[in-house]
């Protein structure tokens, strides 16, 4: 309702896409719509599945944030930010982010949520797979899509990793308590004079994601992935059982994707232990340098690209950044 403006719809596998909003603003509509057209698709080819006949974007005026549906998102929406490349990036991200919700959220879902007890607050340990793990994949998508380069893809995780390990709560508190408390604490950690005490899902989330991924690529020498866990979620107990997962069966997936065990790396889940990123980045040819010029500044994570390579691990990083994957 209200005087709004809907943009040139395109079709992804035949299916109408449009974007509907208030007050866009002064920007290139037809760029907009071609990159969100991009983006839509680099997500669809994550799951292999569009479980819906229409999807609309809905901006409601400028503002933050945006509210996850089957087939549509509501989004703050400000057009006169896309006139720059970082700004039509940072638009690109957060409309990949809210876009695959309708996967990651809606779909694929922690048994929690959903159908919900409206009496009550509905906790789960999860929020870091449906928060965490889709910044991951925004990251990741807007890089398949071709509409950011390699070095803005890892100065996007750059900007997790800092902000997590900046925190002094991530000796305090877990990711799956960060999770679960976030009914008490808010979605980017408590304030005030607890604010050291909490973490965000948000930013500890993402680098789990990395080392799952990772991991995973490097046992199955790379014919695996973190995309292959995401499908098995969403055929097994979407499609099939049309329910949503427990915390075990979210990390039985994770192992049967990769073979192997993964309780050490579940440790960065439940536990406040320092995440080992070099052991898990050498996978796919990177590390993690740190700088901190004295102890009282905050330390500079940067990830960069080792020079010696293995011909797995170059096969990892390009896989990762490139992955077209199989349609069920």
């Amino acid at each position: 309702m209200g005087n709004l403006e809907e943009l040139p719809s395109f079709r992804v596998n035949g299916i109408a896409h449009r974007f509907i909003g208030y007050e866009l603003g002064d920007f290139d509509r037809i760029q907009f719509m071609s990159n969100l057209k991009k983006t839509v698709e680099s997500a669809v080819t994550i799951i292999g599945d569009i479980p819906y006949k229409q999807y609309t974007f809905i901006g409601i005026g400028p503002g933050q944030g945006g509210i996850e549906h089957l087939n549509n998102t509501t989004v703050s929406f400000d057009g006169r930010e896309l006139n720059t490349a970082d700004g039509m990036n940072s638009m690109m991200s957060f409309l990949a982010h809210e876009y695959f919700h309708h996967y990651n959220v809606k779909r694929i879902r922690p048994f929690e949520l959903g159908p919900f007890d409206y009496d009550k607050e509905n906790k789960t340990n999860l929020l870091w797979v449906s928060e965490g793990l889709s910044v991951y994949y925004e990251y990741l998508i807007v890089k398949r899509a071709d509409l950011i380069n390699e070095q803005t893809l890892l100065n996007n995780f750059e900007s997790s990793i800092n902000a997590f390990e900046n925190n002094p709560g991530r000796f305090y508190q877990s990711l799956a308590q960060a999770s679960y408390e976030t009914w008490s604490d808010g979605p980017f950690g408590r304030q005030g004079e607890n604010a050291n005490k909490s973490i965000s899902y948000y930013d500890k989330g993402p680098a789990v994601g990395l080392i799952l991924d990772f991991v995973i690529r490097h046992a199955t020498q790379n014919k695996q992935s973190l995309d292959d866990v995401m499908r098995l979620l969403y055929w097994q107990y979407y499609k099939k059982l049309k329910r949503g997962f427990t915390d075990a069966e979210f990390q039985q997936a994770c192992e049967t994707i990769a073979g192997i065990s993964l309780a050490s790396e579940f440790e960065y889940v439940y536990t406040t232990k320092e995440l080992d990123y070099n052991t898990y980045l050498a996978y796919a040819v990177l590390k993690i340098d740190v700088q901190r010029a004295t102890e009282k500044e905050r330390r500079k994570f940067s990830i960069n690209q080792i020079e010696k390579t293995g011909e797995l691990q170059s096969a990892i990083l390009q896989s990762w950044l490139t992955s077209q994957i199989k349609v069920q």
